[in-house]
């Protein structure tokens, strides 16, 4: 690879000797470039470990009814199951996103969203 940048670049060179309007293009050219302002773009390093959002509020699923937010959760894969835990933090220990079982995932959502919906009950009675 080294000698075909090598003789390409002889081949420029030999070009720029022979031919005065080559070289005063390509000086154009060099010139041109070297005056430029610089784009500085700020690169910002990906995020990692981020999850996509969930596909469904337990919250609001869970006004209608235990039985339904259950049944909507069974219609989800493990991957959007570990979307809403880490969306609505319901796992502050991050060990859920470690679980490969749907069912205690389910499980995880149900009482968490029932928890937090029912605290501070026995205030308001």
């Amino acid at each position: 690879m080294t000698t075909l940048i090598r003789r390409l670049f002889e081949e420029i060179l030999l070009e720029i000797e022979r031919q005065p309007d080559f070289r005063r293009r390509l000086g154009a050219l060099l010139m041109e470039a070297a005056t430029a302002p610089v784009e500085m773009h700020e690169q910002k390093a990906p995020r990692r470990n981020r999850r996509a959002p969930g596909l469904l509020d337990p919250f609001a699923a869970f006004t209608e009814g235990e039985g339904i937010l259950r049944q909507r959760l069974s219609a989800l894969d493990i991957d959007q199951l570990k979307d809403i835990v880490s969306e609505h933090a319901m796992d502050s220990a991050r060990l859920a996103l470690k679980w490969r079982t749907h069912g205690r995932l389910v499980d995880l959502i149900v009482s968490t969203v029932k928890a937090r919906l029912e605290k501070g009950d026995a205030f308001r009675r």
